[in-house]
């Protein structure tokens, strides 16, 4: 197993991977990102991901100068080599090397810098969640849109830092209006009254590809299921909840703000949820998204 890195088409390990200093990546967080993970050795919705990345370059102006089958093609390659069972993918793209350490977009004449990283996954799914109301506000949909996953993630730094000072394992977050958001790097579903309710994208949350296909797979289950705000009183005396993420699929929630979150214990509907869904995934998402991976690199 190797922890890998394809920094412009070029394979290294991932400790003798450099960008120059003047990436405006490093200088600014003027960069987008995406993490994928595989299921079967094969990269688990790959073109939602995709979708999402394009989404993000936009939101900040940047223009991508690769296609998709190249990009996957450098997913692919960077699998290959690194040999791991299963993997956590990483692709960066920042806006490339400035002309000088100024945040104007004039300094950025470079192509963006394209990164992907391969690491061996250490599976997180379903570990239970501990959560701690925090402070700090999750960042205004008008100002840095959370909409848009770029890599100035320090908003979910500190956010994260507050809650595991608190000892819990996760944050979370309210808008300025005093609605649910989402955790640090995951979106939040709570089970009130037998429906299982989610912020709203306008709530000012990332598109989660998890939370998509959640809500996809619980409406073709039957389960009850509303998109709306949730104030932190309405989300603390929730009957359940739960975190979902690429990495974490379906993760319970024991406790907020150090205190047994319903029973203290996984609920049912958490439960039926996270099984029905990893199955889901398993057996009818993944031959999907392998069949249209190959028909890509064909």
């Amino acid at each position: 197993m190797a922890n890998l890195c394809n920094l412009d088409g070029l394979i290294a390990p991932e400790s003798e991977t450099v960008v120059p200093v003047l990436d405006r990546g490093f200088l600014f967080g003027d960069s987008v990102y995406e993490v994928i993970r595989t299921l079967g050795g094969a990269p688990f919705a790959w073109e939602e991901h995709l979708d999402r990345l394009w989404q993000s370059a936009a939101g900040i102006r940047m223009r991508l100068d690769l296609d998709r089958r190249t990009v996957v093609k450098r997913i692919a390659d960077t699998l290959a080599r690194a040999g791991n069972d299963e993997s956590y993918i990483r692709i960066v793209v920042s806006r490339g090397a400035g002309s000088a350490p100024n945040i104007d977009l004039s300094h950025a004449p470079a192509k963006p810098c394209w990164l992907v990283m391969v690491r061996a996954l250490a599976p997180i799914d379903g570990v239970p969640v501990h959560l701690a109301r925090v402070e700090r506000l999750r960042n205004d949909r008008r100002a840095l849109d959370p909409a848009v996953k770029s890599g100035n993630y320090l908003n979910n730094v500190l956010g994260l830092a507050e809650a595991r000072d608190r000892g819990a394992t996760d944050c979370l977050f309210l808008n300025a209006e005093g609605h649910v958001t989402e955790a640090s790097t995951s979106n939040v579903f709570a089970v009130v009254r037998g429906t299982l309710c989610t912020p709203p994208l306008d709530s000012g949350i990332l598109a989660g590809v998890t939370r998509a296909l959640l809500l996809e797979w619980c409406r073709a289950q039957g389960i009850p299921v509303a998109e709306r705000n949730l104030t932190a009183g309405e989300f603390a005396a929730a009957d359940e909840a739960f975190l979902s993420s690429t990495l974490r699929s379906v993760s319970p929630v024991l406790s907020l703000d150090g205190k047994p979150f319903g029973n203290g214990t996984e609920g049912a509907l958490t439960q039926r949820i996270r099984r029905g869904f990893d199955a889901w995934c398993r057996d009818t998402a993944l031959p999907r998204h392998q069949r249209a991976l190959q028909a890509l690199l064909a």
